[in-house]
Formats: structure tokens, sequence, C-alpha cells
């Protein structure tokens, strides 16, 4: 039964660590898919040469978490294969069957858990608060994609509710003339490619910029 209560532990662990993980991402100017997906292909070691990928390899917080999680994810492996090992190598067929149903109901439970929304919405505002007390990590507003000198290039902003142009349209907050070229918008599940002039901006929209940085940071 040893065997079955540390598979168990790990995968709870390691749901927890996913939690943590990507709460950390997000801190760093990823969105929250884009950082769970990353978080459990680290740690998973799994579906991690992705275009996303990239976003994580150019940064170097981002590296420091991912690398973290790519360490604890073969060290839960090896204990995972441990604890089966010794829950269903050693023991008569009877017992076998009880302790296999018990985990697949260990790990139904810890899957429900973990995809409840109130649950998971709850779990990742807390974690994110400690984490931003704690190791006084701030979200940022702007994340440089693509460097091109002369403080300008690619990069990926999010408008907060005090930002200038939260509630205008494009043609409102006068991009053209601060050199700022919209390419896209993402807002929750929906992308915008090249919005119109008279799209209106929300407060939590991330955009894929060029522009001046200093500028970029203003519209933030």
């Amino acid at each position: 039964m040893g065997g079955i209560i540390l598979i168990i532990v790990v995968i709870f662990t390691n749901v927890m660590i996913i939690k943590v993980a990507t709460a950390a991402l997000k801190l760093t100017g990823l969105d929250e898919r884009t950082a769970s997906f990353q978080a459990l292909s680290a740690l998973t070691g799994t579906g991690f040469t992705t275009r996303e990928s990239e976003l994580i390899i150019s940064q170097p917080m981002r590296r420091r978490i991912v690398s973290i999680l790519m360490v604890v994810g073969n060290a839960g492996l090896i204990a995972v294969i441990a604890g089966l090992a010794s829950s269903f190598l050693t023991i008569t067929s009877p017992w076998s069957i009880l302790r296999f149903v018990i985990l697949i109901v260990a790990i139904y439970l810890i899957f429900r858990m973990a995809t409840h929304t109130r649950l998971a919405r709850f779990l990742s505002k807390k974690i994110e608060k400690k984490l931003r007390e704690k190791y006084k990590l701030q979200k940022r507003s702007v994340y440089q994609i693509l460097d091109l000198g002369e403080d300008s290039g690619l990069a990926e902003v999010t408008l907060h509710e005090g930002s200038s142009c939260v509630g205008k349209t494009l043609a409102a907050c006068d991009l053209i003339k601060r050199k700022i070229l919209i390419l896209a918008i993402e807002r929750g599940k929906e992308r915008i490619l090249v919005p119109p002039r008279d799209h209106e901006f929300h407060a939590g929209d991330n955009l894929i910029c060029y522009g001046s940085f200093a500028e970029l940071r203003k519209m933030a």
C-alpha cells in the first residue's frame, strides 16, 4: 500500500507544482494558457518542442523556472515507477486489482480538483499573491520578443486598467503618430489579427506590437 500512497502523493505534488509554475510564468508576462501548457510540458518532458517554447528560451527567468520543472519532473517519474513496481509486482492478483482501483479513483479526484474552474482560479490567485509577496515578483506589462536595436522591435504588451488606451479605439490612441503598429490582439481565447482602426481596447488585452519600447511601456 505504501507504493500506492507514494504515487498519489507524487501526482498531487506535481499538480501543485504545475499550479505554482504557471503562476510564476504568468508573472513573467505569459498568458495563462501558454504558461499552463509550458509548465505541464516541462514537468512531463512532452510537447516542449513547440513554437511557443521559443518564448521560454528567450527569457532568463522563464528558463530558470522551466529548468527546475524538468529536474523535478524526472525525479517524480522515478518515484512513480518505484511506486508502481512495489505495488503491482510483489503482491497477489486480488490485492493488485483493489490497489489499482484505489489509484484510479485517487487520480480521478486529483484531476477533478485540478480542472475545477472556481478552485483553479482561487488557487491561481492565492499562489500568484504569495509569489509576489515572497519573491517581489511583478507581472511585466511589456515583454520584448525581438529587439531590432535603437530601443525598438517586436513586443507583447498587456493593457492594465490604468492604461490610457483602455476604452479607446486604435485611431483614438494616435498609434500612427507614436509609431506603434498593432499586429494582433489576444483577448481570452479570441485572437484578432491586424485589428481595424475602430477596434476598441479592453483591460487585460495582450497586444503583439512593433514600435519603440519606451512608447509601448507608456501605452501599457
